[in-house]
């Protein structure tokens, strides 16, 4: 009995416990509670929105944890430490939304450490004149006034006292077995110093408090801060041999979330979603490769290993090797990067993410001559900011050119006049009518992708110039089950890996290339058959620039003879894809 006894009053004191650490700092969490919740409802009002429900329950097991660290520092009488941090916070992020439309995002945090003491005070100064601040304060002033009120009526006795107190605990102990996911992927994040492993989806917390925004805002710029130091010593280290100037007018294009299979030029009897690319394949001009793959179906993954001349294969990190375009510039060409998501003014989460390599200050002047700053809903907007030909043939000049493709969500990814197929023609008998409308909109959006590129590629069908274009990864589009855009399975499938990981991989090489350049053009029909990963992209590159240098491999060069042809193709650093698609019906597709 007394056994039972001392269970029982343990099971009724740690309610009490609990609720100690903020019954004497009642008014902080009620104040700092109201800040999160009224962040929240601002920012939803205001279009930027996140999971109510979440950004009602997670921010409560954030507070308490707040507050009892400031009951602890209370005996010091240093309780501000972190009243005063805490307040800043909350009361800057609900600043950014009225003045900016805008959470703590990873853009914001970067621009917050990376500000001097000079321009601090200059934004101050310029802050403290905008109504936005003041309504802000305001707004904060009142919550707090409130929650002193509200601190003070609950310290007198009640009847429901030790109810309340009960059911305080449950809601506290609920919010922090939700909120401790996000403990440990920013733990994670601050420990990994690195941004890819921030990066992936798993390692990305729930940003649904302001205290994890802008926490995972810290680590993720700590981690990019060290491992882009790193590379940028590489970088600035890596010479040039020589330059031949082989091609002096390079195109790649780099398509978006590209499922090949949604096109006759790779499934024979499909919607003709692509006829330009194909009139030009007709046409001799244009040549399908058709057994390339992505070793990621993530952008800023992806692109991680493209740019760079660094694969699996290598024994050592990928900050130690360079980055091909900045191979380029040392070589003397010009390198133009017009891209129609990572600019350097993003604060779209998952651009900062991916764009990192891209928009660090020395690592784009050390990599691009010239870049575009502004993004545009369709692709052929951004099209048209691309220099004149009289410009592009003026010098050697590689041109990276990055769409936002048919990317999700795939009805904004096109113009209405480009609504050629509907419904009806849907090739799908998955997702119902949602489905048949999702696999249209991707269609049209396919469609509209190939009437810009076909005639941007026609843009240099008088020149000295060659094209390459392939996508970042693929697309899953309700092909083979209820299911759109990409996923993060434990295990990858054969049928995963053929719809979001095999690319469209293309050349472009217009007569007179083909008349000047018989060796390269030879070269591109031999290859077309043989087995590619886009992380291999930076040595053809360099050949058809004519670049020597340390990091350049002709084993991984397929328009060499010496390519090897047995390299194996990992996917997402685990899955042999040759190996997966052996005895997989999808691999009869690829040969």
């Amino acid at each position: 009995m007394k056994k039972n006894n001392i269970f029982v009053q343990i099971c009724q004191r740690i309610p009490h416990i609990i609720v100690k650490g903020i019954a004497r700092s009642r008014t902080e969490m009620l104040f700092f509670l109201g800040m999160c919740y009224t962040i929240a409802i601002i920012g939803n009002l205001s279009g930027i929105y996140s999971d109510l429900f979440l950004s009602f329950l997670l921010p409560i097991f954030d507070c308490y944890l707040i507050c009892v660290g400031v009951h602890w520092l209370k005996r010091f009488h240093l309780g501000w430490l972190l009243t005063i941090p805490i307040t800043l916070l909350l009361v800057g992020e609900l600043f950014l939304i009225f003045f900016y439309r805008s959470y703590y995002t990873l853009h914001v945090v970067q621009l917050l450490t990376e500000t001097n003491s000079q321009e601090s005070s200059e934004f101050l100064l310029s802050a403290l004149t905008q109504p936005s601040l003041w309504f802000a304060i305001g707004i904060a002033t009142c919550i707090a006034l409130l929650s002193w009120w509200i601190g003070r009526l609950v310290r007198r006795p009640f009847r429901m006292r030790t109810p309340l107190f009960f059911i305080v605990f449950i809601i506290v102990l609920w919010s922090g077995l939700r909120q401790i996911s996000a403990y440990k992927k920013l733990t994670h994040c601050f420990y990994s110093a690195s941004i890819s492993e921030c990066g992936k989806p798993e390692n990305i917390p729930h940003l649904n408090t302001p205290i994890i925004r802008f926490s995972y805002g810290i680590a993720y710029n700590m981690a990019s801060s060290a491992e882009l130091m790193v590379l940028e010593k590489t970088v600035k280290a890596t010479d040039v041999e020589s330059c031949k100037f082989r091609c002096p007018l390079i195109i790649l294009v780099i398509g978006e979330s590209y499922n090949k299979h949604h096109t006759p030029l790779y499934q024979k009897g499909y919607l003709p979603t692509t006829p330009r690319l194909s009139q030009l394949q007709a046409d001799g001009k244009l040549f399908v490769h058709t057994n390339a793959v992505s070793p990621f179906n993530l952008t800023s993954n992806v692109f991680k290993y493209m740019f760079s001349t660094w694969d699996e294969s290598d024994d050592d990190d990928w900050t130690q090797h360079t980055l091909f375009p900045a191979l380029f510039k040392k070589a003397g060409y010009r390198v133009l990067f017009y891209t129609n998501q990572f600019t350097t003014n993003s604060d779209d989460l998952w651009n900062v993410v991916g764009g990192t390599i891209f928009n660090s200050p020395s690592l784009s002047e050390l990599q691009f001559t010239e870049r575009n700053e502004s993004t545009y809903t369709y692709d052929g907007d951004l099209l048209q900011e691309i220099p004149s030909l009289t410009k592009l043939k003026a010098a050697p000049t590689l041109l990276i050119v990055h769409l936002i493709g048919q990317h999700v969500r795939y009805a904004e990814r096109y113009p209405k006049g480009y609504t050629h197929f509907t419904e009806e023609d849907a090739q799908t008998t998955f997702g119902g009518k949602t489905g048949k409308q999702m696999v249209a909109d991707y269609d049209n959006a396919t469609y509209y992708n190939d009437d810009i590129v076909g005639s941007f590629l026609e843009r240099f069908r008088d020149c000295d110039a060659i094209g390459i274009y392939l996508s970042d990864h693929g697309e899953e589009v309700y092909d083979w089950r209820a299911q759109y855009e990409r996923t993060n399975e434990a295990d990858i499938s054969p049928e995963i890996a053929h719809y979001q990981y095999e690319i469209p991989f293309l050349f472009y090489l217009p007569p007179r290339f083909q008349a000047m350049h018989e060796d390269i053009t030879q070269q591109v029909q031999d290859c077309l058959e043989k087995p590619f990963i886009s992380s291999d992209i930076s040595h053809i590159l360099l050949y058809l620039g004519g670049i020597q240098c340390a990091d350049y491999e002709e084993r991984k060069n397929i328009l060499s003879p010496q390519y090897d042809i047995h390299r194996k193709r990992i996917l997402r650093n685990q899955v042999d894809y040759d190996e997966l698609m052996k005895s997989s019906a999808y691999a009869i597709t690829q040969h």
